[in-house]
């Protein structure tokens, strides 16, 4: 299935957050890959989810492709969205179908109706998930080869970003005359990631917590039944800190990471480095007692949302954790409590390797899955040409390799 992955050709996926940029280079050595540099920068430009300024993003884009670029010219760069405003969409197609089964010509015609019918105003498609075939309104099927059917009914779910944060993100890399290929969506990169095969299967949620913004992504049966992303994330727990003991933002950022906790730690005293001369110590309760409603808002909003779609509620029988905000202490345990469900945190993205117990990593190694997997990323629009007959083609190598 992976013969368009040609050894020594290189590849680029870069993830834009509020809180880091980050690249990776790789190319395929008998179809597996071989990350061959990574570098991540500090954003600059996003702020509140907002691109408050598009050079000075364009600028920490740059430095992190020349890193990890290495003088290479051909680009074939692939870069992470995260839009707030997420939107969802399930798609019903329909087409009749012959007397004599259903063939690959029919699989193709299907595909090809439902990627020119999902179009929402102001949005550009950047995800489907083809879900169900259903036969004359009655039968599910996951594989409708050769079924005999009038009508042939295909389930997809879609996710569209809007124009605004494209845009906004092709100009980025526009500015330093760098190509986007395609635009991965970072929650659906980020639970490629950290969710296995038999948890998709049995249902399961995948929670990231980024600086900024929480990404949900849900699945039952191998199916992507829901996503959505919240304006919620490790930046507000930082930000109270900040007020709540009247320390910098940078200060209360470091005290997050070194002394965070969601389990009470009784009474045991931390000092606080405030600048290069300044100290303050405090009760790591204090700590506890600022951090911990926040986690616990953010996963109840989370839980209080997502199990108001019974479907999805039904379908969920674990929780992973992922993203930076995810490696506080404690949190499994929490989560564990407030959605009722076996929970872990995501930390073995890759064995033996820099990324690992590097949650915050996900999205880009989710980004070199979906550009292995022959079959997702020929389903996703080239955003940046618009040229929706190219998705078409490569959707008919897809049905080709996959239903022969």
């Amino acid at each position: 299935m992976f013969n368009f992955l040609n050894n020594n050709e290189k590849f680029f996926v870069i993830d834009v957050g509020s809180h880091k940029v980050a690249g990776i280079s790789f190319e395929f050595k008998d179809n597996v890959p071989s990350i061959i540099s990574m570098e991540h920068q500090k954003s600059r430009g996003i702020n509140q989810n907002k691109f408050n300024n598009v050079d000075e993003l364009s600028l920490a884009i740059n430095k992190v492709y020349k890193r990890i670029s290495k003088g290479y010219k051909k680009n074939e760069v692939f870069c992470s969205i995260t839009d707030p405003k997420v939107f969802t969409k399930k798609i019903k197609t329909e087409i009749n179908s012959g007397r004599l089964g259903i063939s690959r010509k029919e699989i193709r015609k299907i595909f090809r109706k439902s990627i020119t019918e999902s179009k929402v105003h102001g949005k550009d498609l950047i995800y489907t998930s083809p879900n169900d075939f259903i036969l004359d309104d009655k039968n599910l099927v996951s594989d409708p080869l050769g079924k005999v059917c009038s009508k042939l009914c295909l389930v997809s779910f879609n996710i569209f970003a809007s124009h605004y944060y494209t845009d906004k993100l092709r100009t980025s890399f526009e500015k330093k005359k760098i190509n986007i290929k395609n635009f991965f969506d970072s929650g659906v990169a980020s639970s490629i990631a950290c969710v296995s095969e038999n948890e998709k299967k049995e249902g399961v949620i995948c929670i990231d917590i980024g600086c900024e913004t929480t990404k949900v992504v849900v699945y039952m049966k191998n199916n992507l039944i829901y996503a959505e992303n919240f304006t919620l994330g490790g930046n507000n727990v930082s930000l109270d800190l900040s007020h709540g003991l009247q320390i910098s933002d940078e200060a209360a950022e470091l005290a997050k990471i070194k002394y965070g906790t969601v389990v009470a730690p009784f009474n045991e005293k931390v000092e606080l480095e405030l600048d290069s001369n300044k100290r303050k110590l405090i009760s790591k309760n204090l700590l506890y007692g600022i951090i911990k409603p926040r986690y616990d808002e953010i996963l109840e909003i989370i839980r209080d949302k997502v199990f108001d779609n019974i479907y999805a509620r039904v379908a969920i029988n674990s929780v992973v954790l992922t993203g930076g905000a995810s490696k506080i202490f404690g949190l499994k345990n929490i989560c564990e409590n407030i959605f009722n469900r076996k929970t872990r945190i995501a930390t073995n993205l890759i064995k033996n390797s820099f990324f690992y117990d590097k949650p915050e990593f996900s999205t880009l190694i989710g980004m070199i899955k979906l550009v292995k997997d022959f079959k997702l990323l020929n389903q996703v629009p080239d955003i940046s040409q618009n040229k929706i007959y190219k998705v078409m083609d490569r959707i008919d190598t897809w049905i080709e390799e996959s239903y022969i």
